[in-house]
């Protein structure tokens, strides 16, 4: 057989025999020879056979593409031609159909284009009728239809399919008769991009150290088609991201331990260009990591040693989402006090707490604790009401005790205020009010002059100056006050 190949190629050689069923099949199925290696041979040697409808199945099913298919056809043409009686010396040559490409690939959802050539021999046929017989089951209601142009080419515009799939095209003429070897064309539709994704099941939960459960992501396009070949990745596990590509259903299927994830978190399933979707893994005794945690609170902060104006609720959910009454919480609290320090959850799955916050300005906080799981509400503890006045010079304080400055030299004191803990607290409001009594300090302290007075939220700065040598007691604040002695001497 290599040999009547090489033979039938060899340019002058002399045509080899023809084939039989057989021997062309073996050509086919070669992966050595081409499509056109195989076709030349055909043209060159013909058939021993006049193929049936059974041989031309069994010729694609060997591989025949349209190129092959047309010539077998022709051999046919040229075989009843030759048997027939003609005065004319001249054989007529073969009608040929070939779709360009035999194979013609889309997405779901994307219209698609076949190109026919139809020519007789080498020559193209002009202005020709054929059809694509099949072409109803995409929802056209009749075959589609295309005419040739004058290169002998006929398009034939196809609707958009929504689900993923091939068929097999036949193509005729206009008028649906066959054509020679019975040419046709398969249209691949392929599922478009990922466009969702479900995941099963929604939480997980381990009986035992030995269990393992698989989560499945199910990942399609819009019209519901499966993508295949679509990686997909597992993010929040003890180890580094997991990888899993979709099979030809769409489907990706990782397999979890207690071991590979954290209970009472959450891992994500996550595929490019589709929003992540996130599995719970149940803590121990079945509850939910998600729903089991502190309310909203409707305010976080307080003052300091002062009650929070509502109570905290703590909520406890199985991954059921049932109440997981019945269990203990405790709890415990940072810069604060928590009442009680335990409790059982209630028919409604939650359980209510008093908090008075610490005594210290910053940062307070309750955390509380169910079976393996623990949370925590942050919050604030804002500085109380004035309670003193401090007078710092130079950062030392100086309150009821005696400076000594240079006179008619500027100086600086500074005014502050602690509440009750002694926390540094607001002074601008009595800021304001010093700025307004301004005029009438200074006509109370005529030998200590007040030279600028500027307020911030948490400290007043006072500028002084002596007008002369002496003593002078400077007292400042409303209700509440702070003093110092004022010892002005001459300049060195």
């Amino acid at each position: 057989m290599l040999a009547s190949l090489a033979a039938a190629t060899a340019g002058g050689a002399q045509s080899p025999p023809p084939l039989d069923k057989t021997e062309l099949i073996r050509l086919l199925t070669n992966p050595m020879f081409a499509q056109t290696e195989v076709a030349d041979v055909v043209r060159r040697s013909c058939l021993t056979f006049r193929p049936t409808e059974r041989d031309w199945a069994d010729l694609r099913n060997a591989g025949a593409g349209g190129e092959v298919i047309a010539s077998a056809a022709a051999c046919d043409t040229r075989r009843a031609a030759n048997a027939s009686v003609s005065a004319s010396t001249e054989t007529a040559q073969p009608i040929t159909a070939v779709a360009q490409p035999g194979e013609v690939v889309t997405t779901a959802g994307t219209a698609a284009s076949v190109r026919v050539r139809l020519s007789r021999g080498r020559t193209p046929l002009r202005r020709t009728t054929l059809a694509l017989r099949g072409t109803t089951a995409l929802g056209l209601s009749r075959d589609a239809s295309a005419v040739t142009d004058d290169s002998g080419i006929a398009v034939f515009r196809l609707p958009a399919v929504s689900r993923a799939g091939t068929h097999q095209f036949e193509i005729r003429s206009g008028a649906g008769a066959t054509l020679p070897g019975q040419p046709g064309v398969l249209l691949s539709v392929r599922s478009a991009k990922a466009g969702r994704m479900r995941v099963t099941p929604d939480y997980i939960v381990f009986r035992s150290e030995d269990t393992t459960a698989a989560i499945v992501a199910a990942v399609t396009d819009s019209l519901g088609n499966p993508v295949s070949g679509e990686p997909v990745d597992l993010v929040g596990g003890t180890g580094g991201p997991l990888t899993s590509v979709t099979d030809s259903g769409g489907r990706a299927t990782f397999a979890v331990t207690p071991k590979s994830v954290s209970r009472g978190a959450t891992v994500q399933v996550r595929v490019r260009g589709l929003p992540p979707t996130e599995v719970e893994i149940a803590a121990t005794a079945g509850l939910s990591g998600i729903n089991t945690g502190f309310l909203p609170l409707a305010t976080t902060s307080g003052g300091v040693g002062s009650p929070l104006g509502e109570p905290v609720v703590f909520r406890a959910r199985t991954v059921q989402g049932a109440p997981a009454a019945g269990r203990t919480v405790r709890f415990r609290a940072l810069n604060g006090r928590v009442t009680p320090e335990s409790a059982v959850v209630d028919s409604t799955g939650q359980v209510r707490v008093d908090v008075v916050l610490g005594n210290k300005t910053g940062e307070s906080a309750v955390f509380a604790s169910i079976d393996s799981l623990e949370r925590v509400v942050t919050l604030r503890a804002q500085p109380g009401p004035i309670d003193t006045l401090i007078l710092d010079r130079n950062g030392e304080v100086v309150n009821g005790r005696a400076i000594t400055v240079p006179v008619a030299t500027p100086f600086t004191l500074r005014l502050r205020a602690r509440d009750l803990y002694g926390n540094l607290t607001s002074i601008d409001a009595l800021g304001q009010a010093l700025r307004a009594g301004r005029a009438r300090l200074n006509v109370r302290q005529q030998d200590l002059q007040l030279v600028s007075l500027e307020s911030a939220d948490t400290a007043v700065i006072i500028m002084l100056k002596a007008q002369r040598v002496g003593s002078y007691q400077f007292v400042i604040g409303s209700g509440l006050t702070a003093s110092v002695r004022v010892d002005a001497v001459a300049k060195p």
